[in-house]
This record gives structure tokens, C-alpha cells and sequence, in this order.
């Protein structure tokens, strides 16, 4: 840069003309006002997703339920639901209920406990016995 024009005053900064920068400017404002508009059109369409995703497991349940309300208008189906779950039975049958809890299918005897430790020794034998058993 010459002396002459350092003192014209026509130093530019990063090279750019009086309208490169005002072109930037208005460029970036543009940008910054569209910012807005585009962040709530995506959440928009998020949202519209999401209860289209409702929609259809609400259409889903309801299918569902239409067709629990067909099986409710046959009477045999009605009479099974109230002998399962209110334990109802027509007169002169007898109603049998089983309590406790069923033995495991195939389970194997248990095993006799091991050995406790003869109560007359004191608790810290009875523990090194123990200890070294465990070791080997």
C-alpha cells in the first residue's frame, strides 16, 4: 500500500467495498431473521409426527376394543369370564378353589443342609474351621 493512499483513506478491511460489506449485512440478516421461522417448522413437523404416531396406537386400541365389545355379546363368552373371574357357577355345581402355590415342574429333592458346627466349641474355632475349609 502506497503512502498516498493510506492518506486517501482507502484502507478496506478483509478487501472488501463499502457495498460488499452492506451486501454482507443485509445477507445476515436475511439469515438471522429465517432462523426463527425454520426452527418452528421443524418443530412443528416433530409434533405432527408424534400424534400421527398417537393417532394410530388410539386407532389401534380402539380396534382393539371393538372387537373385546363383539366378544362380550356372546353369552358363553360372558358366562367363562364370570366363572374365571368372579369364581361364579350355576346352581348345583360346585365351586373348587385351590390355594398355595403349584410344585415346580421337574424340580429335584432338596439336599440335606450341611452339618452345622458343633455348638460346644467356641465361635472363633468354629470360624478358622471355616476359613480353612474354604481355602482347600
Amino acid at each position: 500500500m502506497s503512502p498516498a493512499g493510506a492518506a486517501a483513506g482507502t484502507h478496506r478491511p478483509l478487501g472488501l467495498t463499502s457495498r460488499g460489506v452492506l451486501l454482507f449485512l443485509v445477507l445476515f440478516g436475511l439469515a438471522v431473521a429465517a432462523v426463527y421461522p425454520l426452527r418452528e417448522y421443524v418443530a412443528q413437523h416433530n409434533r405432527i409426527v408424534a400424534l400421527e404416531t398417537k393417532h394410530r396406537a388410539l386407532q389401534a386400541e380402539n380396534d382393539r376394543l371393538a372387537r373385546e365389545q363383539a366378544r362380550l355379546r356372546d353369552p358363553a363368552y360372558v358366562e367363562q369370564l364370570a366363572k374365571r373371574d368372579f369364581h361364579m357357577v350355576h346352581p348345583g355345581e360346585q365351586a373348587w378353589q385351590l390355594t398355595g402355590t403349584p410344585p415346580a415342574v421337574g424340580s429335584t429333592p432338596a439336599r440335606p443342609a450341611a452339618p452345622a458346627p458343633k455348638p460346644d466349641r467356641p465361635w472363633y474355632q468354629r470360624a478358622w474351621d471355616r476359613l480353612t475349609s474354604w481355602a482347600n
